[in-house]
């Protein structure tokens, strides 16, 4: 299969598509068919060599922590019911870069059919902040936000730093990084994921994908992404 790989850390040339064997599913995973993988800033900056403390990554690796398609195959221990579902996932830092990529089991979150691919494919980052965000403020109808940076993958009231202010309150809000923190602090990435899904669905989500990249120029999705000249979400498509 085609896949992309870091060859080393550095900049976006260190990406390079090229043959890597198909992938296995072991025990309790299973093999999506990827149709589009999320391209992350993060990504960007892990390729670099950063955040090497969080991140157990050693270079060759193949970037990408989250992709949507369909599961090809299942291993032991998984309900072969998975087999042709329309699925999101993470894959953590790595792996999604790919046509076929391994995904823990336990990941899987099952894509609506009324919500494309590459929609679902732009909400699985964003999605979850955006919700524990507009949560963690307490946004409801009638309040007055101030949206800061909004230059997601989202449209929903809000954006990526939400403040509410009352009447009597003093300034003050949350921001939207301090929200992605608190989604990583309390595990809760895959029920917001299928919200943010169900939400999309219903029509009350617009996620705006910005740009896509086929498999073979992730670099230069990289590129313009490092470059601010991105706007919305970056997918690429194998």
């Amino acid at each position: 299969m085609r896949a992309v790989r870091a060859e080393r850390f550095g900049g976006p040339e260190v990406l390079v598509a090229g043959e890597v064997p198909d992938p296995v599913a072991g025990p309790g995973q299973v093999v999506v068919g990827v149709r589009a993988a999320d391209v992350l800033f993060l990504d960007a900056q892990v390729r670099r060599g950063l955040f090497g403390e969080h991140f157990a990554v050693r270079p060759p690796y193949v970037p990408g922590g989250t992709v949507v398609g369909r599961v090809l195959s299942v291993g032991a221990g998984v309900d072969p019911g998975w087999t042709g579902r329309r699925v999101a996932a993470r894959t953590g830092v790595r792996g999604g870069y790919a046509e076929q990529a391994v995904v823990p089991a336990g990941e899987l979150v099952p894509v609506p059919d009324a919500l494309d691919l590459d929609a679902a494919a732009a909400l699985l980052h964003d999605g979850p902040t955006a919700l524990a965000l507009s949560g963690n403020a307490r946004v409801g109808p009638g309040a007055r936000v101030l949206v800061l940076a909004a230059a997601g993958g989202r449209r929903r009231g809000g954006g990526r730093g939400v403040r509410r202010r009352r009447r009597g309150d003093r300034p003050g809000g949350v921001r939207g990084d301090g929200a992605r923190r608190q989604v990583l602090r309390t595990r809760r990435p895959r029920r917001l994921m299928e919200r943010a899904l169900a939400e999309a669905a219903a029509g009350r989500i617009r996620p705006l994908v910005g740009q896509t990249f086929p498999l073979e120029r992730a670099a230069d999705a990289h590129a313009v992404m490092e470059a601010r000249g991105a706007v919305g979400k970056t997918l690429l498509l194998p």
